[in-house]
Parts: structure tokens; sequence; C-alpha cells
């Protein structure tokens, strides 16, 4: 698991290990406060695959940032 801040956002990126498969799933959640609530973005149920749960994260976390940047 790799928590990061990105422009005040929290990333919470994960892995999931699938048994049969061996490959990782990647899954971030974002989370942030906006006028004193506490928001949040799930990123999921991905078709990705990787053969390292640092490779899922990699990803995943770029993709959270993407949001980030289109989602001021």
């Amino acid at each position: 698991m790799a928590n990061l801040y990105y422009n005040d956002r929290l990333i919470i990126a994960h892995a999931a290990l699938n048994q049969s498969t061996k490959l990782w799933s990647p899954g971030a959640e974002i989370t942030w406060k906006r006028d004193g609530e506490r928001q949040s973005h799930t990123i999921g149920g991905l078709a990705d695959r990787f053969k390292t749960a640092e490779e899922a994260e990699r990803f995943v976390i770029n993709l959270a940032k993407t949001w980030i940047d289109a989602n001021p």
C-alpha cells in the first residue's frame, strides 16, 4: 500500500493479488476536505493486471494524479 499527497489530496493506492492468476489488480482512494467536509473518489474495477504490486500501485497513482488534475 502506498500513501502520498498530491495537490492537497491524499492518494491511498493498493494492489490485490489474484491467487489463481498470480497477477495484481490496482485500486485507489482519493480523499480531501472541501468546506470542512471530507470528500472522496474511488478508482477500482480496472481491467489492468500487473506482475508486481509495485507496478500496480505506480499505475493507479498515475491514474489518480490525472483524475486530480482534471477535477481541481
